[in-house]
């Protein structure tokens, strides 16, 4: 059921995925109680489902729970606890990236990079995946810092861990695979932050080929790097014209995939205002303020009630048997 459900995120069948890890964390806390592997895996898997489904909030708190359950049985010093801390941290940062700071994604970052550096080798790829998310966390916080220059000195830093997690990943992974892509995205973004404009453009068109290359042309992971281009384009390099396109295609994903209430709309809305308004075009910055204002009062109407931690799942009435029944029918 747990697996079953990633298959069908990835092929954005998210309420069949939803239905289903909700099922499987009913059945593994009817099975085994809450205190053991298979129901700290088992949420792990849940809150991977609601990251995905843009249900952040909720997604920490059952991420949060995953992590002292694991803790709880095999301590800090194990690999199970490495990638539990990984899940909160960048749950934590992309909830932070709305919200502000980043004490929280950053302090369990810092765990599970400490647990990785001590049980792994070297040339391990969770190296690269803890190197990657630290980087995130520190382009972000450096573009709180006032000081020149310790903002400076956060954002090579970054760049360091940067070059490092894209190394390790082009030598295991290889150069065409997505995690490969969302590395060189991660360089083009924090190129733009230190105002290194071309290198940007290039390491954004690398990610924009190999994504659509792999995922084809109407995947959310490809909409991320088209307006991460878009915005270079936009804010950065005043090439409006070229600007445009990639902000009504990666919207338009975006608009198929998860509708309007979607959390990424906000900045693409944002871009095509700051683009119309730059290029004096009153009517199409007007529609896309009163499409932000839409976006602003939908996600305020279905903004959801956290998780109960002590109840996370709302009981299911379907049996096992009639929910495999229907993901057989269903396939």
């Amino acid at each position: 059921m747990r697996r079953t459900s990633k298959i069908y995120i990835n092929t954005r069948h998210f309420d069949r995925a939803e239905s289903l890890i909700k099922h499987a964390v009913n059945l593994a806390q009817a099975l085994y109680g809450t205190h053991h592997p298979v129901y700290a895996d088992t949420l792990q898997d849940y809150g991977f489902c609601l990251l995905h489904l843009d249900q952040v909030s909720d997604c920490l708190v059952v991420y949060d729970r995953a992590v002292r359950i694991t803790d709880q049985l095999f301590g800090e010093n194990n690999i199970k606890s490495a990638v539990a801390h990984e899940d909160l941290a960048y749950a934590a940062y992309v909830y932070d990236y709305s919200y502000g700071s980043y004490k929280k994604s950053l302090e369990h970052a810092e765990i599970s990079h400490r647990i990785v550096k001590k049980l792994l080798a070297p040339d391990h790829l969770l190296h690269a995946s803890t190197s990657r998310l630290r980087a995130l966390i520190l382009e972000e916080l450096a573009f709180e810092e006032d000081n020149p220059k310790r903002r400076d000195k956060l954002l090579r830093e970054a760049q360091e861990l940067h070059n490092k997690s894209l190394k390790l990943c082009r030598t295991v992974l290889g150069e065409e695979n997505i995690q490969t892509a969302k590395h060189y995205g991660n360089l083009g973004r924090l190129f733009q932050s230190m105002k290194m404009f071309k290198s940007a453009e290039r390491m954004h068109k690398r990610a924009i080929r190999i994504k659509e290359s792999l995922l084809g042309p109407e995947n959310y992971e490809l909409a991320l790097s088209l307006g991460h281009l878009a915005s270079l384009y936009n804010y950065d390099m005043k090439r409006y014209a070229e600007a445009l396109p990639l902000y009504l295609r990666s919207i338009d994903i975006a608009l198929k995939m998860f509708g309007p209430g979607f959390s990424g709309l906000e900045y693409d809305y944002r871009g095509l205002m700051h683009l119309y308004t730059t290029n004096n075009k009153s009517e199409e910055y007007f529609k896309y303020l009163s499409l932000l204002q839409d976006w602003i009062d939908l996600r305020a109407e279905t903004s959801l009630q956290l998780v109960d931690e002590n109840n996370l799942i709302t009981p299911q009435s379907s049996s096992t048997q009639h929910v495999l029944a229907t993901v057989i029918k269903n396939i």
